[in-house]
């Protein structure tokens, strides 16, 4: 679990323009300053790096329930254990 932590904050941090701080899994997503574009990308690369693929339809909110990056990350590795 901790490659995979450590990749997906990578991507999130490669993507995000609104961070001002360190990148952590308390860090609130609506803090990332992520468009749909950037989603669309974070996706492409997460599945391309990590080899999973992510459900995703762009008419739905892709965050869901989701409030901070550590539950993006929870989210992602529910998905590689299927």
């Amino acid at each position: 679990m901790a490659d995979i932590e450590a990749s997906l904050l990578d991507i999130i941090k490669d993507h995000s323009v609104g961070l001002t701080g360190e990148l952590t899994r308390q860090t609130p997503v609506s803090d990332l300053g992520i468009d749909s574009f950037a989603i669309v990308e974070i996706i492409y690369e997460v599945e391309e790096k990590l080899g999973v693929e992510v459900p995703f339809n762009a008419n739905e909110n892709p965050f869901g329930d989701m409030k901070t990056v550590g539950d993006l990350i929870d989210a992602l590795d529910a998905l590689m254990k299927k």
